[in-house]
């Protein structure tokens, strides 16, 4: 039993490191995911998720709320006799996309200054999911105006907070 265990073991690995070699292939043709990448926290595997699920981002007009919305990152109004009260996220998107924002989120609060921060500041008040969610939200928002802009994680950092979603640097205002 324990040979048999050791052989499927054995053949189960060749088949990740097939199902591997696929996604950087796929990640290493498509242009967008290279860009994504330069983030940290950002692999194949997130990276091919987010350009898939979010298709063109140019469709977003309002990018930080719709893309955000577009995910189930966004969260739920819970309303009454002129009380706003915000509850857990919505959950409409995709699953796969959010599962692989908030693993992505978890190794860039570790290497983002800007991302660590945030998180440090709502762990405080909030629990810990709670922060790890609203990371992969902005995760999610930066990596969406690194594609609308095709800029890499760097140049984002760079253009500051203050540019009215990192556009500055594009001539656009």
């Amino acid at each position: 039993l324990r040979t048999q265990l050791f052989n499927l073991l054995s053949q189960l690995n060749l088949q990740i490191a097939e199902l591997e070699s696929l996604l950087k292939q796929k990640a290493d043709a498509d242009a967008n995911v290279q860009l994504l990448r330069t983030q940290k926290g950002v692999g194949y595997l997130t990276g091919l998720a987010v350009v898939h699920t979010l298709g063109n981002v140019e469709r977003f007009p309002q990018l930080s709320k719709q893309v955000a919305a577009f995910a189930g990152l966004d969260p739920l109004e819970k309303s009454s006799a002129g009380k706003v009260k915000f509850g857990g996220i919505s959950k409409q998107g995709n699953w796969l996309l959010r599962f692989l924002l908030g693993q992505a989120a978890h190794l860039a609060a570790r290497h983002d200054g800007k991302l660590k921060s945030s998180y440090k500041k709502l762990a405080k008040k909030k629990a810990k999911s709670v922060a790890k969610t609203a990371v992969a939200r902005k995760l999610l928002v930066k990596l969406a105006i690194m594609l609308r802009d095709q800029i890499s994680a760097d140049e984002f950092d760079e253009r500051g907070r203050t540019v009215g979603n990192a556009r500055k640097g594009h001539g656009l205002q």
